[in-house]
């Protein structure tokens, strides 16, 4: 029997193994929490593009694999990793947004779908998936899909301009991935059609991050590379709390590292270590606790009593209240009408 491969097939195919070959290379590469998740994102990502091959194959080679059960249980396993997909993006873009990100043994339970289903695979049928498992999982993908752009925007501000540009990039290229897969478009698109685009994205992108390789984080250690000394990081730190000090910055809600960065003439990344390494803080945080600071002082202030707490938020930097209040009681342990409120009744005494 002649075996069958046409030209989109084999690029297809040939995506798929140079997404397992980034997940690789992304595993070896400096081992930190965000490399090992982009791999794994990767590579369930391509589990589940190949399964979509694989099918495409047996159509075009009837008879091409001689048992069928252990290719429908392969099938299925593919299925599967769609409930990992979802998870794993969402904690990698945590892991580069967040400086004090860690893996937590709580976050293996965002897993327990997929971890359940790769056990009982060899144990179900295509009904299951038929009626109602597809769709469970390509719902799970678009809720942490929706999850992360969530993520990205509160945390955009704490990474420089290049990795920005991946990570949203990242998120367009997901989108774009999300919507060719979508129930709605299967039908016209068909197994390998997803699987071709897929290939185009992953040529792409590994080019894009060969050219940017020296620039983007997601080729080194936090701050390998960097040649900051510690004379350069104590003069950042010098100016950066001159500008604090002198010109309120944090007042502005619109503040971003770059612009701040740019304020004071020292490059995003830099910044953003100075303020990593010696205030064991993202710049979200940073910023927000000298907004914090200044809210305490206009509460406290028997002339604001007539300023509602979102107006005072709003002047104090904090771009929606609802920020304003969880940093907050974060912090103080009760909301600001009640810390306020506190602070009148000592008064009044």
């Amino acid at each position: 029997m002649t075996f069958k491969v046409d030209f989109l097939t084999l690029l297809a195919f040939l995506g798929t193994f140079q997404g397992i070959l980034f997940a690789v290379v992304f595993w070896m590469k400096n081992k930190n929490i965000s490399n090992k998740l982009f791999s794994l994102f990767l590579l369930a990502t391509s589990i589940r593009i190949a399964k979509n091959v694989f099918v495409h194959l047996q159509e075009l080679n009837p008879g091409m694999f001689q048992s069928m059960e252990v290719w429908r249980t392969a099938v299925y396993a593919g299925i599967s990793h769609q409930f990992a997909i979802g998870p794993l993006l969402l904690f990698y873009f945590r892991s580069k947004l967040d400086s004090k990100f860690e893996w937590k043994r709580s976050h293996y339970f965002h897993f327990i779908p997929y971890f359940v289903l790769i056990v009982v695979t060899p144990f179900i049928n295509w009904n299951f998936w038929r009626y109602g498992g597809l769709w469970l999982s390509y719902i799970s993908i678009l809720t942490y899909f929706l999850l992360t752009i969530r993520c990205y925007i509160n945390g955009r501000t704490n990474v420089d301009g290049k990795n920005v540009n991946w990570l949203k990039g990242l998120l367009i290229v997901i989108g774009v991935l999300l919507f060719a897969y979508s129930p709605a478009l299967f039908h016209y698109i068909g197994y390998v059609g997803g699987a071709i685009l897929y290939a185009i994205i992953v040529l792409v992108s590994g080019y894009y991050l060969f050219v940017q390789k020296d620039s983007l984080s997601i080729f080194r250690t936090k701050y390998e590379t960097s040649s900051l000394k510690q004379e350069k990081v104590s003069e950042i730190r010098t100016a950066l709390e001159a500008e604090i000090e002198n010109s309120h910055p944090y007042l502005n809600p619109e503040l971003t590292l770059q612009v701040l960065a740019g304020s004071i003439g020292v490059p995003a990344h830099h910044l953003s270590r100075v303020i990593n390494q010696e205030f064991k803080m993202s710049f979200t945080d940073y910023i927000n606790s000298f907004r914090l600071k200044e809210a305490e002082k206009r509460l406290l202030d028997p002339r604001n009593k007539h300023l509602k707490i979102a107006a005072l938020a709003f002047e104090c930097g904090f771009n929606s209240v609802p920020t304003f209040n969880t940093f907050f009681k974060k912090t103080h342990r009760k909301t600001p009408t009640q810390f306020r409120s506190e602070a009148n009744r000592s008064e009044s005494v």
